[in-house]
């Protein structure tokens, strides 16, 4: 606790002039103590939910290693499923086609696309290829190396309504590294399935990597064999 003690200033000659007294607080040791152990304690509860932090996110990418080991074995990909999103772009033409992901419904709600990759960068820009009634991508964020997700861009989608389709190629202005990215769709302002083939995050060095592991609010996912193209009449 502080203690008080009077100092004496004296302005001017021995002679003449004018004095101030003043009260300052004098810190004692004991209360110096205290403020160390407990700045220390926030310390180490910090590392502590750090490293928690990392041992969960460790587990995480574990978890889809097995996932996408799978997904090999299985050999095969859902039309209009969120596996679709994996790899690089392969929907030939602007369209309908179940190589591609669409949500579970037109037009019931926003949408996300969570897309995780295989490195962890310094990014520099996300592309995502629009196959089908593009302009709904309105907000881009990234998640930190501990797991927080961060805004990096937000604004209208590079892609506009009524192209037919297109690469949305959006600037990822951050100090973060990472591999994961969450993509946000208005999917209600934009009517029918907004699909997305693919997504690509480009490094400082302009490398591409492309989607390993994808999740997303919803999916359309109708079972058929891999590759075949369907295109799916909704009027």
């Amino acid at each position: 606790m502080a203690r008080w003690k009077t100092y004496r200033f004296h302005l001017g000659s021995p002679l003449a002039g004018f004095s101030v007294r003043m009260a300052l607080p004098v810190l004692s040791w004991s209360w110096f103590q205290l403020r160390i152990s407990t700045l220390l304690l926030l310390v180490l509860l910090a590392s502590v939910i750090i490293g928690w932090q990392r041992d969960r996110n460790d587990l995480s990418d574990q978890i889809i290693d097995l996932e996408v080991e799978l997904a090999q074995v299985r050999g095969m990909k859902s039309s209009w499923s969120i596996e679709q999103l994996y790899g690089p772009p392969d929907t030939l033409a602007f369209g309908d086609y179940g190589t591609a992901w669409a949500s579970a419904s037109a037009d019931g709600q926003d949408e996300w696309v969570i897309a995780q990759f295989e490195n962890e960068v310094s990014p520099a820009e996300l592309q995502i290829y629009e196959t089908y009634n593009p302009g709904a991508v309105y907000k881009v964020s990234v998640f930190t190396p501990i797991g927080n997700e961060v805004t990096v861009w937000q604004g209208p989608d590079p892609t506009p309504q009524g192209s037919g389709g297109g690469v949305s190629k959006i600037p990822l202005e951050t100090i973060w590294r990472t591999k994961k990215v969450k993509v946000y769709l208005a999917s209600k302002k934009v009517r029918g399935w907004n699909e997305i083939d693919a997504i690509g995050l480009v490094d400082q060095s302009g490398d591409v990597q492309w989607t390993r592991h994808a999740e997303a609010s919803s999916s359309y996912g109708a079972q058929y064999s891999r590759g075949v193209f369907i295109s799916r009449s909704f009027f």
